[in-house]
């Protein structure tokens, strides 16, 4: 049995007909999961990038605090030094008035009768002078506070950056973590741009 080329040609179209029928089934199905992970991976990103901006915020308001903290620590230390520099002072006056008070009376021989002894403790009140000493105020050491910028707290790390080392290289250098010199980073740059 022969075949007629007719049916041939029939067969082979009814094929290419069937392939070309099944085809952009395929394609279509093909470019809607391709969408669909595109649009998970762009939703991927955009959920990361509002959780660091998230982080970011919430550690430079942990910074705030802590220099608030820190500030208000550093002026009562430096109260309290003042103070006590005012009391090392005021207990040397009193030191040196009793010192004078016991040089300027003089000494006497023990009384023998109650009358005596009245009239050598009034002797005594009117003989010894008053000594005062004069308040001496103390100097006013300037207050040091230790810088709250970020700029002042790592400038090492900021003249490395300057100079145009990676992250890497600095974290290697100033033994941290390229997280910790990334962050540091970026609070300088924000710093920057609120003060600018």
């Amino acid at each position: 049995m022969t075949q007629s080329p007719w049916l041939s040609i029939v067969l082979l179209g009814v094929a290419i007909t069937g392939y070309a029928w099944m085809m952009p089934k395929q394609a279509s199905k093909d470019k809607g999961s391709e969408f669909q992970s595109e649009a998970a991976y762009e939703q991927l990103l955009e959920d990361l990038e509002a959780e660091n901006r998230e982080l970011v915020d919430a550690v430079a308001k942990f910074k705030r605090e802590q220099d608030d903290t820190v500030d208000r620590l550093s002026r009562r230390i430096v109260d309290m030094e003042h103070q006590m520099k005012l009391w090392s002072l005021q207990a040397q006056a009193a030191t040196v008035q009793a010192a004078a008070t016991m040089l300027v009376q003089p000494s006497v021989a023990a009384p023998s009768s109650d009358s005596e002894k009245s009239a050598i403790v009034d002797s005594d009140i009117v003989q010894a002078p008053i000594v005062q000493t004069p308040f001496i105020e103390p100097e006013a050491d300037p207050i040091v506070i230790p810088p709250s910028s970020i700029r002042g707290r790592y400038p090492e790390l900021l003249e490395l950056h300057d100079r145009g080392r990676s992250v890497e290289q600095i974290a290697k250098a100033m033994n941290m973590n390229k997280g910790e010199v990334q962050l540091i980073l970026q609070l300088v740059r924000r710093e920057e741009e609120q003060h600018a």
